[in-house]
């Protein structure tokens, strides 16, 4: 049995940027669902999010039910960077574009994770929020070795470098994740303008206020309302953009 995946979009280019360098995708039929966010002048970060994004649902709009994994989403992440990079390479004024991707495919109940960037994808379970992904940034790797601590980490003034980007170069690195997905958790994939600005630990107690499953649409609504309305009561420094998804047993199911 597959319960409906359901999602809720909130992006906004917040109160310093000119142009939103994000990209996202909500996709209930493919079951795929995509953040990324952009970097480069002249526009070229959006043109790097778009390309990822279109990239990425185009390679599942060719995949039949049984080649779809984990395997399949690696493959598309790779045509995603390969289209980005050769753009840059073909056009002067793009050139050095990337952007960070987090990409969730789902397949029954199991969750694949493709994740380049510092862009994130999260588990709510058990009233606990679980990162599931691994920033590629200079800052990560800082708190890795031991030099800041996790509160240094959330205001470090080079928290914005990132290590690893798609478009960059001509292959690139990418992490795999699966991940187990039971029908009342909710998962988060959310750029950094979230998650520089509200913290885990506000995030886990806003969503600990939700009811019990089933979960109502309008009450996940007013938890992304407030998640934005902090990030820009914060000053909205960046561009933020996050999914939130569940499964949705009463809209009925499909085999």
């Amino acid at each position: 049995m597959k319960y409906l995946v359901q999602s809720i979009a909130r992006t906004d280019i917040g109160k310093v940027r000119k142009t939103n360098e994000d990209s996202f995708l909500t996709d209930s039929n493919d079951r795929i669902f995509i953040v990324a966010d952009g970097m480069g002048g002249h526009e070229a970060g959006e043109v790097a999010s778009a390309l990822a994004v279109k990239a990425i649902a185009e390679y599942f709009e060719k995949q039949d039910e049984a080649s779809r994994g984990i395997k399949a989403l690696e493959k598309a992440c790779r045509e995603a960077n390969s289209r980005i990079y050769l753009e840059a390479q073909n056009n002067s004024k793009w050139a050095g574009m990337g952007t960070t991707v987090t990409a969730l495919l789902i397949t029954d109940s199991t969750l694949w994770i493709t994740h380049v960037g510092d862009s994130r994808a999260y588990k709510y379970s058990g009233g606990r929020l679980y990162k599931l992904t691994e920033d590629h940034s200079l800052v990560e790797e800082m708190l890795k070795d031991g030099r800041i601590s996790p509160e240094e980490a959330q205001a470090h003034p080079q928290r914005n470098i990132i290590t690893r980007a798609l478009g960059t170069k001509e292959e690139i690195d990418i992490d795999l994740v699966e991940e187990q997905w039971a029908v009342e958790d909710l998962m988060i994939l959310c750029t950094d303008g979230l998650t520089n600005l509200v913290s885990e630990q506000e995030i886990e107690k806003i969503l600990q206020s939700l009811p019990p499953y089933p979960y109502q649409q309008n009450l996940l609504e007013k938890i992304a309302d407030r998640m934005m309305e902090l990030v820009l009561e914060r000053g909205g420094h960046d561009n933020v953009t996050f999914l939130i998804l569940w499964q949705d047993n009463n809209e009925g199911w499909t085999q």
